[in-house]
């Protein structure tokens, strides 16, 4: 039957999940970019050290659970490693914290100045995958205040020599990792060249926004400082994470709920209609070409462009024309109809736009010219952008939007008119030669590519800095209603709360400040906010504004949001019915019609978009369709048999997961709907028992889903294992599973795990096209063995190690006997 298949282990990081009891299993991974040390500052600064990652509820814990996942927090013994919480990264409301092992702990604490809120919120810096590094011994690192030397808040110059060792593509913006000395930076880079470092006698400038946490300077050096700086000379490792492209983004409910009421009637829902349109006329004539821009958000030609390319998308490149019907296929409708259902709800709520994207980045300079150089921070008009769009205005959008007027109406500078007014600005410095060296200014530091420039007093007006801060355009040219309606409204500023303190709390409490960084307030205020906008109650969700300000700076200052307020709020105004929807795992669980308000503007959109959305189930065919798809191969009993056997296993644990996980949905369904029938009820006891009934069907249902993910990740590298092992005559062994699988009733899912390439090159062969490369989760370090008493096992690799994890067990009748992930 089945023959044991091992390869090398490449992963170095260990996941970890706490339950709410504190219980730590260890889970399978697939050695993907967010479970290696490939490329991350923390492997350079300490080769050896040993990285984990523990996963925490994010759902409301009770006193005794908050503290049994704190506690499980502070250490974890796997394999003779001790883990010690070490900090976070932005996915900290998540409830993914990272573990390092205890002979790394302490000179990482020191790095973060036994911070813990600076290590929660910046230890993302040491391990951010970037796409190049550099490990160099000795260059000079210039810290200088923000403003100086053409820097801004969060954005740095890099020496053009250094930059092309780096062997990105030039005249972008940068996104930005580094390390040197006991500190660590983050930010953005501009090129200057050889000649200007040369004269400040520096490799690198940072503004001081980007060390983090914060530079330490005695008092007696300050004013010294911020005349001339602070150089360092030594080793720096430094990682680029992104480079600046023109981008597209989709809109959001978040961006319409904000326009006018003509802007959404002429203007987005025309929009929204139309790519309704698209989409269906795509799966009516089978061209998947529109419908892989639609799940993309990219067009043809940047698809096919990538090296590897995902199961689904691949298979719909292959079939672009549709000669194969590959949508119908059922395991690819079924992914289709999960991959839909995010993009169904940002059409029927967002209007489905497609808004031009960039990275924000300042006006800064600095260059050479005359044996001396020139530079300048802020020097264009609040009001305008440098931008490449055709549009002569429009509206900056960075999320999340807090209120209407983090929406900024602005002008867009044309070449002439920045070309003179940075003439201007060099002959104010007593350039001679402003026009030759404005115009090598505007093309290599100002026009970048992907890049949207401002002012840093008005990109401070909705949140940003140049942090590489992703933004996108409603552009005026597409929608004049609504960026006029923005730009002849007279702006409310947000409240800030101040005299702000940073805050700052002692190292053993950190497991405590990692619980408070989980599952924030900042979804429920903003949609709080949203059901008050659909009501039509604008001072109530003005209210919420400061809110959720203190919501998104609570991990770095000192403050939070008032409960009180917004419970208040939530008890004043009914639910937006669309919300519910928001995370539906499947395009046709969106309800066709919803009871909304007069006043719900997205309600109404939602009510008109989602009547002409296509259901995509109502086109899948039966599996037995595509019996044919793979033919004239050759193909043998014991080849049949052995696949009959291997489907047989598979569909066994996919009927089990299901089975249970829509039993544990059914019994919360349950719980919630006796919840609501007791909340009209006066007795306090019963709504007390009925709310435990809830939390305990949740938390059942939560942990139901963490052990079908187990068990699918499980079975699923098990098939592919499998398959791996099947070098010789592979289209015959696609051929002898398709002929199984179309015997049943299945989706077919199984050949997709399990030869995903060779199913794609089949449909490109029948399609006449170019078969794209098939992007595969890692096998490195697995392994499976059927043991005399025919139990079989998955062999995963782990720190220090490997375990057997028991799937199955077949008897001689070919019955078979299911293990337990757990």
């Amino acid at each position: 039957m089945q023959k044991n298949t091992t390869v090398s282990n490449k992963s170095n990081v260990v996941v970890f999940d706490i339950d709410p009891q504190g219980i730590v299993t260890q889970q399978l991974t697939d050695n993907d970019a967010g479970t290696t040390l490939e490329n991350i500052l923390l492997e350079s600064l300490y080769p050896g050290v040993k990285l984990a990652i523990a996963n925490v509820p994010t759902g409301f814990l009770d006193g005794f659970e908050e503290s049994a996942v704190a506690n499980a927090l502070v250490n974890i013994h796997c394999n003779n490693v001790i883990y010690r919480l070490i900090g976070a990264s932005g996915s900290a409301k998540d409830g993914k914290f990272y573990l390092v092992d205890s002979d790394h702990a302490q000179a990482i604490a020191e790095r973060f100045q036994h911070w813990p809120e600076a290590a929660i919120v910046y230890f993302g810096i040491l391990v951010s995958p970037c796409q190049v590094m550099l490990d160099e011994p000795d260059l000079t690192v210039m810290v200088v205040e923000d403003h100086q030397l053409g820097t801004n808040d969060c954005r740095g110059w890099i020496r053009r020599s250094l930059f092309d060792q780096l062997q990105v593509p030039d005249r972008c913006l940068y996104q930005f990792r580094m390390a040197f000395e006991d500190m660590q930076a983050k930010g953005s880079f501009k090129v200057m060249g050889d000649d200007v470092a040369d004269m400040v006698g520096a490799d690198i400038i940072l503004p001081t926004s980007s060390i983090k946490p914060e530079l330490k300077l005695p008092k007696s050096l300050k004013s010294l400082f911020q005349k001339e700086g602070k150089r360092f000379r030594g080793r720096v490792v430094l990682g680029i994470r992104d480079v600046s492209e023109p981008r597209t983004y989709g809109s959001s409910y978040q961006l319409i709920e904000n326009a006018p009421d003509d802007s959404i009637q002429l203007e987005v829902l025309s929009e929204a209609q139309s790519e309704v349109r698209r989409f269906a006329d795509s799966l009516e004539s089978g061209d998947y070409t529109q419908l892989l821009e639609i799940l993309c958000l990219e067009d043809i030609d940047a698809i096919q462009e990538r090296t590897e390319t995902r199961t689904v998308e691949a298979a719909l490149l292959a079939d672009q024309n549709g000669a194969v019907g590959i949508a119908r296929f059922p395991w690819i409708n079924n992914q289709l109809n999960k991959t839909l259902a995010r993009w169904a709800f940002r059409t029927a709520t967002g209007g489905g736009i497609r808004l031009p994207g960039f990275a924000l980045a300042d006006d800064g300079y600095l260059i050479a010219g005359n044996d001396r150089y020139f530079w300048g921070s802020d020097w264009i008009p609040k009001d305008q952008a440098i931008v490449a769009l055709d549009s002569p205005s429009g509206l900056c959008v960075r999320y999340p939007i807090r209120s209407i007027d983090d929406l900024l109406p602005l002008q867009h500078m044309g070449a002439a008119e920045l070309f003179m007014a940075l003439c201007q600005h060099l002959e104010q410095q007593g350039c001679g030669n402003s026009g030759a060296i404005a115009e090598q200014i505007a093309s290599d530091q100002l026009w970048l590519e992907g890049a949207y420039v401002l002012h840093s007093a008005t990109a401070k007006k909705n949140g940003g800095d140049f942090d590489f801060d992703g933004i996108c355009v409603v552009e005026q040219s597409r929608f004049p209603r609504f960026v006029q309606y923005c730009a002849s409204r007279k702006a409310q500023a947000v409240h800030e709360e101040k005299n702000k303190v940073k805050a700052r709390t002692s190292w053993f409490n950190l497991p405590v400040v990692a619980m408070k960084a989980r599952g924030n307030q900042i979804g429920r205020i903003t949609d709080l906010k949203t059901s008050c906008l659909a009501a039509g109650e604008n001072d109530l969700a003005r209210e919420l504004v400061p809110e959720l300000q203190k919501a998104l700076d609570s991990l770095k200052w000192n403050v939070q949001p008032d409960r009180e307020r917004i419970n208040h709020i939530s008890k004043q105004v009914r639910h937006a019915p669309w919300l519910d929807y928001k995370w539906v795992t499947q395009l046709s669980q969106l309800p066709r019609h919803l009871p909304v308000a007069a006043t719900d503007r997205i309600g109404t959109i939602y009510n008109n978009v989602r009547k002409d959305l296509p259901d995509i189930t109502e086109g899948k065919a039966p599996i037995s369709e595509f019996k044919m798809l793979v033919a004239g191969e050759e193909v043998k009993r014991t080849m049949y048999d052995e696949c009959r056997h291997v489907n047989s296993v598979y569909a066994a644990v996919v009927g089990r997961s299901s089975e249970r996980q829509e039993r544990l949905s059914a019994e919360c369904d349950r719980a919630a709907a006796e919840l609501e029938e007791a909340k009209l009820d006066a007795n306090r006891t019963l709504r007390n028992k009925k709310y435990a009934a809830l939390k305990d069907a949740v938390a059942a249902r939560r942990l139901g889903d963490e052990r079908r993910k187990k068990e699918m990740k499980a079975i699923n590298t098990w098939v592919r294992l499998w398959a791996a092992g099947k070098e010789d005559n592979r289209m015959g062994w696609v051929q002898a599973m398709l002929t199984v699988v179309c015997e049943g009733q299945g989706s077919g899912g199984i050949l997709l795990h399990a030869f995903p390439q060779e199913f794609v090159d089949r449909v490109a062969e029948i399609n006449g096209s170019k078969a794209p490369r098939v992007v595969v989760p890692e096998l490195a370090g697995y392994a499976s063995k059927l043991d005399p008493d025919g139990r079989a096992f998955l062999i995963e690799p782990i720190e220090g190690g490997t375990r057997e994890i028991f799937l199955f067990r077949s008897n001689k009748n070919g019955e078979i006997f299911l293990g337990t992930m757990d």
